[in-house]
């Protein structure tokens, strides 16, 4: 009798210490396979987030526009400039760390890590994303002395040259202007309309706001002449000379579109809105000149259709 009781409670007793030590065996190892799903499941998340920032931070593609390749068949290849002849010798070089600030006042507004003395350091200018020129259009482009930082000092201070006069002159004569953002709004306006230290400091144009990467487009047609980033305080900028020797300026743009030598439509994209240069928010800085004076462009913009009536 005690024989069978003994064998009985050994039959009882080791089974079930063998199926607690199989079911501990088994916590552990579904313990472990979930341990390790959920790491490479935060692994995987990680890696998905680091790609997501990454893309974001990414800076989207230069897009450089097609122009308008036809309006160039009219331009005479005998048209050739050598500006090393025709421009004074102080504006050939391109030393930004010379570049005078004028007034004072504005180098006093700079953070301290652009200040020179005088000038300002180029880094300041923002990011230079302005496409590389190519094909025929670069072609007149360096043939006409198109694209140098004198090209633009020239179009903002001097009657352009006869011979740039030429290649616009079968472009179309209608004074209005496209409005450069559609569906921005307008800001600060043309003249005496600063305030606190810079109050008696004309303002040579107009400011339109809109969100960074808005488009810009022509406000006429015209051949670009200038898209680089080495005018003092403005940033990525085009220039644009339309018929009878008016200009139009395109500044603090995040990007530009067109190169010199380019020929573009009212109402093509050449550039997108940015902050680059002395700008404290996404807006376009735009200027209008009549032979190297500077003209309200305001009263000669066409209404946008994006934008409510007042």
């Amino acid at each position: 009798m005690r024989l069978f009781s003994l064998v009985l409670l050994v039959a009882i007793v080791f089974p079930t210490q063998a199926q607690e030590a199989t079911a501990r065996e088994e916590n552990t190892a579904t313990a472990e396979n979930t341990a390790t799903e959920e790491n490479t499941a935060t692994e995987e998340n990680t890696a998905t987030e680091e790609n997501t920032e990454s893309e974001v931070e990414a800076p989207a593609p230069l897009t450089v526009s097609a122009g308008a390749p036809e309006l160039a068949a009219a331009v005479s290849p005998d048209l050739r400039v050598d500006l090393l002849e025709r421009v004074p010798q102080r504006w050939l070089h391109n030393n930004t760390d010379d570049y005078l600030l004028r007034p004072e006042r504005w180098r006093r507004r700079l953070p301290r890590r652009c200040r020179t003395q005088g000038g300002y350091r180029e880094h300041c200018s923002g990011d230079r994303r302005v496409p590389t020129p190519t094909g025929p259009a670069a072609e007149l482009g360096e043939r006409l002395g198109l694209g140098h930082r004198f090209t633009a000092r020239y179009l903002m201070h001097k009657r352009p040259l006869d011979e740039w006069l030429a290649a616009v002159s079968h472009l179309n004569d209608s004074r209005h202007l496209e409005f450069p953002v559609p569906g921005g709004h307008m800001g600060r306006g043309f003249g005496r309309t600063r305030r606190g230290s810079l109050r008696n400091r004309r303002h040579n144009g107009i400011d339109i706001g809109a969100p960074a990467g808005t488009p810009i487009v022509a406000a006429r047609d015209g051949l670009v002449m200038y898209s680089n980033n080495e005018i003092t305080g403005y940033g990525n900028v085009v220039i644009l000379l339309h018929h009878e020797g008016y200009s139009t300026f395109y500044a603090h743009c995040e990007s530009t579109m067109v190169f010199p030598g380019q020929f573009v439509r009212r109402g093509q994209p050449i550039a997108r809105v940015g902050d680059t240069g002395f700008a404290w928010a996404p807006h376009l800085h735009f200027e209008w000149r009549q032979r190297g004076w500077v003209r309200d462009p305001e009263p000669h913009l066409l209404r946008d259709p994006t934008r409510p009536r007042r």
